[in-house]
């Protein structure tokens, strides 16, 4: 090698030492802001490519919002488990929540020292990520106020014109009397003037403008009791069930479902935001647009908003703000408008052809920013989705059930609001527990448990045998008190407690049996209770029947019994989530698979989703359908029979029934008997089925209790009183084990005791 190519190796070699690396090597951001299924997916992952380019090093990773769980819930779960997340996207009813957990990063001072921000730049609506000094938290992702979408070729039909700015109540309600009609003639209503949407942030506006209000001006006292707020839902109810101009589809469950305005069965839909254009785009059969909402005594409407923030977990904030202020930027606001997700915050992109789409439905786009004038957000308060809860059981009777006193159900909402405003404000002024106490809790639950595996023996031999035993325990003994009896005391000690997991474990807060007290008189938690029982006691013994007949019709062996046996096992494999997908879509009161056969045979169909009667019934139905690991244990038992029993009661002239219930049920008792307790222990924790079909409605007849433990922990945030939900709990499903046991002494056989 030559000198010169030398010297420029060594060159080389001592430039790369001394290079520096990248400015933000190692650095990370996580955003979890859309849902990798969302048609904006590659767009992010496109921005976060360009984020990484413009700052070497840095990594950005994109992560999922769906799941499981809702997006809201898995934020949350986030923050509880203090995971590194930088940048998410909440709704704005959830604002003061997160405000008052301490979970957010104040942006405010990065907005004041950076020179391209300009708060012109984007509508109003930014303000409401404010709190109560001004300061900004966050910019939104996209909002939208709530309209009305109309069906033209229904209403050019009736001979009407669609609706313009300034129509009314009495034009809506003309309207729907005009294009509700029996189209077959057998009786039964197939299109309807409204389909009209059930939940509270959409039925605000009717509040509104009837001269009425949800909170007082100081947000202290509900005013839901109020004359205006009764009349403006006995004129919703009106519709529903006096007029029967309007149908039940559009609760906040049925939002993703096939709905009679989608199927074309309904003149109007709403109060609604303009998320509904993302699942209209694909419609050819109709032709369809959009409308300011009715007026009443005034014009007004809501707002519903998601906003880009900067949760507290944020390992690089300031790199979180930036990210915040591209996604609210001009590129991915205007993508986000032109897949149809909400009205673009950012002033240009609002104006642009990217919202006003030319040509393209609905035609009259600029409603959603004309109406602004007249929008407004939900008071903003610590938990809205607690409060929405409150009042759900008592909005959906008003709706839903036409024997319902309105002023009666209307007082309710209102003191059940009082109650938990007054009990927010008294949060703050309790005693926190003593540093250390849940440490020290677990501790002292440790030394009791340990105190078990001394051995009182002062031999030497005894003591040897002891450790060894002992060793041979450690794994299960360290396994039991990590992850069931520490978290059992953890949950003992909240019980007595409050805490919201956003908070720190240090800042519990004492309240006694305050909890305890609270579920003694909680109707919801007395539905509850009501609704698991009723299921456990329907859904158990009729399970357990069918699984033992299934088990003796496959009995036999032979191909096709083995194929059948493969088919009614199936689903009990089935994911829970898939099964009351299925089972929503096969009850559905409308358009369900169902409902229409049964009304094919001229069966009046119910609601069973939406009539209380019918709603746990329902479940218990679909429980039936995935007994197939019961018939499987059962049809295992019946093969380890002794098949001679069986013989000799033939040739003593038994029956098929006699040797059945005199022979094989009793060799079977203790396999009923786990079943049994497998069902029990199975129906008092049913958990997905409700919360993915039903969400604990209508009312709370189907919010069992698992659902109401997790809304009251993850929703709600109040996690000392879904751990006294679930002592309660473990304490009733102690007391049916127990007594199953100890009942199961008079009838459950076992073979080895014929010596004894």
């Amino acid at each position: 090698m030559s000198a010169p190519a030398a010297a420029c190796i060594l060159a080389a070699g001592l430039a790369a030492a001394v290079q520096e690396d990248p400015p933000y090597a190692g650095r990370e951001l996580v955003v979890m802001v859309e849902e990798r299924t969302f048609g904006a997916w590659p767009e992010l992952v496109e921005l976060a490519r360009e984020f990484e380019l413009a700052h070497p090093g840095l990594r950005v990773s994109v992560a999922d919002q769906g799941g499981a769980v809702g997006r809201q819930d898995k934020t949350r779960f986030m923050l509880a488990g203090d995971l590194p997340l930088d940048v998410a996207r909440i709704d704005v009813t959830e604002f003061g929540l997160f405000l008052a957990e301490n979970a957010l990063v104040d942006l405010e001072p990065y907005f004041r020292s950076d020179p391209g921000w300009e708060r012109s730049a984007y509508l109003d609506v930014v303000d409401g990520m404010r709190d109560g000094r001004g300061h900004l938290y966050g910019l939104p992702s996209t909002f939208t106020p709530y309209v009305m979408y109309f069906n033209r070729d229904i209403l050019a039909h009736a001979g009407l014109a669609p609706p313009r700015e300034g129509w009314t109540w009495d034009d809506l309600l003309a309207a729907c009397r005009a294009t509700t009609r029996d189209l077959d003639g057998d009786g039964r209503t197939d299109q309807y003037g409204i389909s009209l949407t059930q939940w509270l942030q959409a039925v605000a506006p009717w509040i509104w403008q009837n001269g009425g209000e949800l909170l007082d001006e100081r947000r202290e006292r509900s005013r839901l009791g109020e004359p205006e707020a009764v009349e403006a839902l006995a004129f919703l109810r009106a519709l529903l069930h006096e007029e029967r101009v309007a149908s039940f589809d559009a609760s906040f469950e049925n939002q993703m479902a096939q709905g009679l305005f989608q199927a074309g069965r309904a003149a109007f839909y709403g109060p609604v935001g303009y998320w509904e254009t993302y699942r209209f785009r694909h419609l050819r059969e109709f032709e369809w647009d959009v409308a300011p909402l009715p007026r009443g005594a005034r014009a007004a409407t809501a707002i519903a908003m998601t906003a880009f923030v900067v949760p507290r977990t944020s390992r690089e904030p300031e790199l979180a703000y930036r990210f915040v202020r591209e996604l609210a930027g001009e590129r991915y606001q205007r993508w986000l408008a032109e897949i149809g997700n909400g009205v673009p915050a950012l002033r240009s992109a609002a104006l642009s052809e990217s919202f006003l789409k030319p040509g393209v439905a609905p035609e009259h786009e600029r409603v959603f920013l004309d109406v602004l004038g007249d929008a407004r957000f939900l008071p903003p308060l610590a938990n809205w989705r607690k409060i929405e809860s409150l009042v759900q059981a008592d909005l959906q009777a008003i709706l839903l059930f036409p024997e319902t006193d309105v002023g009666a159900a209307c007082r309710s909402m209102a003191g059940k609001i009082d109650e938990y405003l007054a009990r927010e404000r008294e949060r703050h002024a309790r005693p926190r527990l003593p540093a250390g106490a849940m440490l020290g809790s677990v501790g002292i639950a440790l030394a009791a448990a340990s105190a078990l595996f001394v051995s009182r023996r002062a031999g030497p031999w005894q003591r040897r045998r002891d450790r060894q035993g002992r060793l041979m325990v450690a794994p299960w003994a360290i396994g039991f008190a990590a992850f069931f009896l520490g978290p059992a005391v953890v949950t003992l000690v909240l019980s007595l407690a409050e805490w919201s997991p956003l908070r720190p474990l240090a800042d519990v807060r004492w309240v006694g049996a305050e909890n305890y007290a609270r579920l003694a008189q909680d109707p919801t938690f007395a539905a509850s209770l009501r609704a698991t029982s009723t299921y456990a006691l329907l859904s158990v013994p009729l399970g357990l029947a069918l699984a033992l007949a299934l088990a003796l019709l496959v009995r036999a062996e032979s191909a096709g019994t083995h194929a059948l046996r493969t088919l009614l096992y199936l689903p009990a494999i089935v994911s829970p989530v898939i099964v009351a997908a299925v089972w929503r879509w096969i009850l559905d009161a409308d358009q369900g698979l169902l409902n229409r056969f049964l009304l094919g045979l001229g069966i009046d169909a119910p609601a069973w989703l939406r009539d209380p009667d019918w709603v746990v019934p329902s479940f218990v139905l679909m429980s039936l359908w995935g007994v197939g690991a019961q018939m499987l244990i059962f049809l295992a038992a019946m093969k380890a029979l002794d098949p001679t029993l069986e013989e000799a009661a033939r040739v003593d002239g038994a029956g098929a029934m006699r040797r059945f219930w005199h022979v094989t049920l009793p060799a079977l008792t203790p396999v009923v008997l786990f079943n049994l307790v497998i069902g029990v222990i199975n129906a008092f924790q049913l958990f997905a089925q409700p919360y993915v079909m039903t969400q604990g409605g209508p009312g709370d007849a189907s919010r069992f209790l698992v659902l109401y433990l997790y809304e009251s922990g993850f929703r709600h945030l109040d996690m000392g009183y879904a751990s006294a939900i679930a002592w309660v709990l473990f304490v009733i499903l102690g007391i049916l084990c127990l007594a199953l046991m100890r009942g199961s002494r008079r009838w459950v056989y076992y073979a080895a005791r014929r010596g004894a």
